[in-house]
């Protein structure tokens, strides 16, 4: 989730209201990155006055006439004002007007003032970074491990009095895209659905399969040689008018990192370590890897090969998408 000892810094901060006043949050897991920006502004009362004392600022604004207005104005009734600036882009790629107004002002942020940078990446070798690091507390918010969500959705689903197994847990992680925020959603869902206790049958009935999740099981038929259900979910992805480039596309996207994840694997690489490489969930990528192991290198590469062919055939008027589509399962079936 978050470099631990800095996150550790944070927690024990906010606990003990000892908050500085320059903090730099970054990552790909938004909801507990916002759910820290949140309990850091709780530290900060408005004083009554919100507009004055709670700014916040995003992209652009993020340097020049607002953010020189943000930092210089004292706050209203009360000691001290919150400035939250989001993408701001400044710790990346940033223009030379915004290195120069906070290459100074860095070093010089007032008392009455509490910054929390809310950022999606950063660049660690920046002149902006190493001079906030000088002074200002950066946490990187990392996606959870698979079986931290699977806790974290047990923990939720025992508040809302109900129950939930691990394999269910499991499965629901599983089915959902990246992000504590994604698998929230559709767990509300079923809180709201199911009486006591959630059935991986109430998943199935209840919760939106993103696209790529859907295309697995395409890849899953296809590994068992079974046309019928490998057609079938074809239809259903027609019937409710997906894209057959965005299915093909999916379908040599995932050919392509079961082929990244079988070539890892061989050189002796951890899952933890082919999920940093190829910079996705742990989770998503055990899918890929066991995926994987079931389809020789030669098939994988042929098929990624194959979708380009069939790609460009289309474009050029040679087949209707969904019959090359359909020609290029009937391919991988034959092939497997």
């Amino acid at each position: 989730m978050a470099k631990e000892d800095n996150f550790l810094k944070l927690k024990q901060q906010i606990k003990t209201n000892s908050c500085k006043n320059l903090y730099l949050f970054y990552g790909e897991e938004a909801f507990i990155k916002d759910m820290y920006v949140e309990r850091l502004k709780k530290t900060v009362p408005d004083g009554g006055f919100p507009d004055f004392n709670h700014i916040y600022l995003e992209g652009r604004e993020a340097s020049g006439p607002m953010a020189e207005d943000a930092l210089d104005s004292f706050p209203m009734m009360t000691d001290k004002k919150l400035i939250v600036i989001k993408n701001s882009g400044i710790f990346k790629s940033p223009t030379a007007d915004q290195k120069e107004f906070w290459q100074n002002r860095l070093e010089n942020i007032p008392d009455f003032v509490l910054i929390i940078f809310d950022e999606q990446e950063v660049d660690k070798r920046s002149v902006l970074y190493k001079t906030f690091s000088k002074t200002g507390l950066a946490v990187e918010f990392k996606y959870l491990k698979s079986y931290e969500i699977v806790a974290w959705v047990t923990r939720e689903v025992q508040k809302n009095g109900k129950k939930i197994d691990k394999s269910a847990a499991e499965y629901l992680v599983g089915m959902c895209d990246e992000g504590i925020r994604n698998v929230k959603n559709e767990l509300d869902k079923l809180i709201n659905y199911c009486d006591k206790e959630i059935y991986i049958s109430d998943i199935d009935n209840v919760v939106s399969k993103p696209l790529n999740i859907v295309v697995f099981e395409i890849t899953d038929a296809i590994m068992a040689g079974n046309t019928d259900k490998a057609m079938s979910v074809v239809m259903w992805l027609r019937d409710n008018k997906e894209s057959a480039f965005n299915i093909l596309y999916l379908l040599s996207s995932a050919f392509d990192k079961m082929l990244h994840c079988k070539l890892l694997l061989e050189e002796g690489a951890s899952y933890d370590a082919i999920a940093g490489k190829m910079k996705l969930a742990p989770f998503i990528v055990r899918k890929y890897i066991d995926s994987s192991k079931k389809f020789s290198q030669d098939f994988l590469i042929n098929r990624v090969c194959r979708a380009a062919e069939t790609d460009l055939a289309v474009k050029q008027g040679e087949a209707d998408e969904w019959t090359a589509l359909m020609q290029y399962i009937f391919e991988c079936l034959k092939t497997t």
